[in-house]
C-alpha cells in the first residue's frame, strides 16, 4: 500500500491550484481583454490566487464558482462582495446555492454595462428573490 504524507498532499494541492489559476488567467484574458490587457501575467496570477482565497471564505469552492468570482471582482472591483446589498445577499441562507447567487451577480454586472443606473435589487427580483434592503 502506498502512503501519502500530509506534506505530499499539500504539495500536490499547491501544484493543482497553480494550474487552475493559470487556466482562470487564460479564461479572463480571453473573456475580459479590455480589463486584463494592462495586467502582467504574474500580477494577474497573484490577483486570482488572492480572490480564490476570498471566495473560499464566502463559501465559493468549485472551479466554476471561483472563476465567476474572479470575473466579478475584475468587473466590479476586488471588494465587490463588501457592497452592503451584495454582502447581505451572499450571506442570506443557503437558498439559492452560492453558484446560483454568483450567476445572478454576473447578470447584474452585464445589466449594469447596458444601463449603469440598474439596481442590483432589480436583478434579484428578476430571478425571483426578494429585494435586499440595506
Amino acid at each position: 500500500m502506498i502512503t501519502i504524507s500530509k506534506d505530499q498532499m499539500a504539495q500536490a494541492e499547491e501544484k493543482y491550484r497553480v494550474r487552475f489559476h493559470k487556466r482562470v488567467r487564460a479564461y479572463v484574458r480571453k473573456k475580459m481583454p479590455d480589463t486584463t490587457r494592462q495586467i502582467p501575467d504574474s500580477k494577474l496570477l497573484v490577483y486570482i490566487a488572492r480572490q480564490d482565497k476570498v471566495a473560499e471564505k464566502q463559501g465559493v469552492t468549485t472551479e466554476l464558482g471561483v472563476t465567476k468570482w474572479v470575473c466579478l471582482s475584475l468587473g466590479h472591483g476586488e471588494n465587490f462582495y463588501q457592497e452592503p446589498s451584495i454582502k447581505k445577499y451572499l450571506q442570506t441562507g443557503d437558498s439559492p446555492p452560492v453558484i446560483t447567487k454568483l450567476d445572478i451577480l454576473v447578470d447584474y454586472m452585464q445589466a449594469q454595462k447596458k444601463d449603469p443606473k440598474v439596481k442590483i435589487d432589480t436583478i434579484f427580483a428578476k430571478h425571483g428573490y426578494h429585494v435586499m434592503e440595506n
